[in-house]
């Protein structure tokens, strides 16, 4: 991890980096690391400290402390980038770019035999961007909020994410982008039937969208008026 930072800020120090990270994680571990612990290094210590950071955030969002989630969930992306398996897509497309040796060459890609342990990253990966989606609405942050579930929607291809799907549609109505949203809110329907809040949302899609609709046409109507 420390060679990744330093190939792009070289100008930081071994030392400095430690120190730093030492002491952002200690605020979100449920279990600290003193000054004297090792950073995790393996791939099951890098996916179980994820995993305590994911567990960090949810009990920071249950608290309504958002900020302090959005800093738990970020992190966990410091530790599951840049591993992958065998036969993850990111391997497949380096495979077809013909920089396979160089992919196998990078230390900071690191190659996780377990399939199990696979799907695990996996997961991680769609959680932190579903619930930091979940955040950035909490905070009225909708750019940034339909950025990471779109992001999430992206990483569970076609099976989808009904409730990732939601959080966009409602990020799309905050920002009157009713039509974009009407996709979104109509997917996670058909994931959850039943479910009143995408009901609710898909709703205001609707009429917001009607409206302009019909705006568009008093505007098109003024337009040529009188040009005959």
């Amino acid at each position: 991890f420390f060679s990744v930072v330093q190939r792009n800020f070289p100008f930081v120090s071994n030392g400095s980096l430690h120190s730093s990270l030492m002491s952002a994680l200690s605020s979100t571990s449920s279990s600290p690391p003193s000054a004297s612990s090792p950073l995790p290094t393996t791939v099951a210590e890098k996916v179980a400290y994820a995993e305590s950071l994911k567990n960090t955030g949810n009990a920071s969002f249950s608290a309504g402390e958002y900020l302090t989630a959005v800093k738990a969930y970020k992190k966990i992306f410091l530790y599951i980038n840049g591993l992958h398996g065998a036969d993850s897509q990111m391997k497949g497309f380096i495979s077809a770019m013909g920089a396979e040796e160089r992919w196998e060459a990078q230390d900071d890609n690191v190659k996780v035999d377990s399939k199990d342990v696979e799907d695990k990253i996996a997961s991680l990966k769609v959680t932190a961007n579903n619930n930091l989606a979940m955040c950035y609405l909490k905070l009225e942050k909708y750019e940034r909020a339909l950025s990471y579930a779109t992001a999430c929607v992206g990483l569970c291809g076609r099976e989808g994410n009904s409730k990732a799907s939601y959080r966009a549609g409602r990020a799309l109505v905050a920002l009157k982008r009713y039509s974009d949203a009407l996709h979104h809110l109509r997917t996670s329907l058909e994931g959850d039937p039943e479910n009143k809040q995408v009901m609710k949302a898909l709703a205001v899609a609707e009429r917001g969208e009607k409206e302009e609709r019909k705006k568009a046409k008093g505007k098109e109507k003024e337009m040529f008026k009188g040009a005959f």
